[in-house]
């Protein structure tokens, strides 16, 4: 109901619908461990973004889309001069509603906010080994984790053509940290909140 709820509306008003896709790179700022040894880093590594969108435009300022984005987010460990890295990859879907500045929808450019939630599937899908560095502070490990976030971006809508456009935007997708793919040692804490910006530029056919 949340991820299909912009875009039901949308249709229910009556719209210009479009469809896209795209790439672009994730950055995610650490989270920090605390540990009775000590303190350490942990997260995901920087790494490549691609996924589509189906979208509808209800009027000249208000519109709803669907979005599915896979990253490619390896977990990372450091803390002094040592740190570990493990496989990993993401998958979100979230529904979003956005607002645009400029009006009207034939603008040629067209600068907008998003905001909306849906859920991400994380996947852990390196070896696990029982001398993983720095195990007194988490265990990064082959397992599969979902959970809810929100997003809110910003970006601009360059119309080309009659029916084609292109798009730059950055999305923050803010959540949960993980608990499972990123396993507290015993004792130790990790930051509750986690934040993935990803960059993004695509391509939409309007109809």
């Amino acid at each position: 109901m949340v991820l299909l709820g912009p875009l039901a509306a949308s249709a229910a008003w009556g719209q210009e619908w479009y469809v896209g896709g795209g790439g672009g790179f994730g950055f995610a700022p650490g989270l920090n461990v605390s540990a009775p040894a000590g303190s350490a880093t942990t997260g995901f590594n920087n790494g490549f973004a691609a996924g589509g969108f189906l979208g509808a435009d209800k009027n000249e300022a208000w519109g709803g889309e669907i979005r599915y984005l896979y990253r490619q987010s390896d977990l990372k460990l450091s803390s002094g001069g040592t740190s570990t890295s493990f496989s990993a990859n993401t998958n979100i879907v979230n529904g979003d509603v956005l607002w645009h500045f400029r009006t009207p929808k034939s603008a040629q450019f067209r600068p907008f906010v998003a905001f909306g939630a849906g859920f991400k599937l994380i996947d852990g899908t390196g070896a696990e080994s029982a001398s993983q560095p720095l195990g007194q502070f988490a265990a990064l490990t082959h397992t599969r984790e979902a959970m809810i976030v929100g997003d809110a971006g910003a970006g601009i809508k360059a119309n080309f053509g009659k029916s084609w456009q292109f798009r730059a935007e950055v999305r923050d997708y803010i959540g949960p940290s993980p608990k499972r793919v990123i396993a507290a040692a015993p004792g130790a804490n990790i930051s509750a909140v986690a934040n993935d910006i990803i960059f993004s530029v695509s391509i939409a056919y309007r109809y």
